[in-house]
């Protein structure tokens, strides 16, 4: 069974410190940019915007490629934004992950300095002579 694309406005907004972003369902046939222009001058105060700091965010000074910005872009759309709740699930998430990887990177790292030191133990026993 073949769905129509549902066509989706993004809204982001800088506000002080603030980063604010709304996002509008606009339905299955293409806005006109006079439809999209009028829904934002005149509804402007009726979208809902989900708030973050600057500080949380990580804003990169480095430059990014256009297609790479184009393909981040699409992935976030066709995902979706996802409620406060999901946000803080998955930020949660992250932050457990990097945990566990930083913590089996150090013991792999303990692993291999133990391995190194009995390896030069061994090397230093087999050139002492009899």
């Amino acid at each position: 069974m073949f769905e129509p694309p549902f066509y989706r406005l993004i809204v982001e907004n800088y506000v002080d410190d603030h980063y604010e972003v709304a996002k509008l369902t606009l339905g299955t046939s293409e806005p006109s940019v006079y439809v999209i222009n009028d829904l934002i001058n005149k509804n402007w105060d009726k979208l809902k915007f989900y708030r973050q700091s600057t500080d949380e965010m990580k804003i990169s000074d480095k430059r990014i490629n256009p297609k790479r910005l184009q393909r981040i872009s699409r992935k976030e759309v066709n995902n979706g934004i996802g409620t406060k709740a999901q946000i803080a699930l998955k930020e949660q998430s992250q932050l457990e992950k990097k945990a566990s990887k930083k913590k089996k990177s150090e013991y792999l790292k303990e692993k291999k300095q133990k391995n190194f030191a009995i390896k030069q133990q061994k090397k230093a026993a087999k050139h002492k002579g009899h």
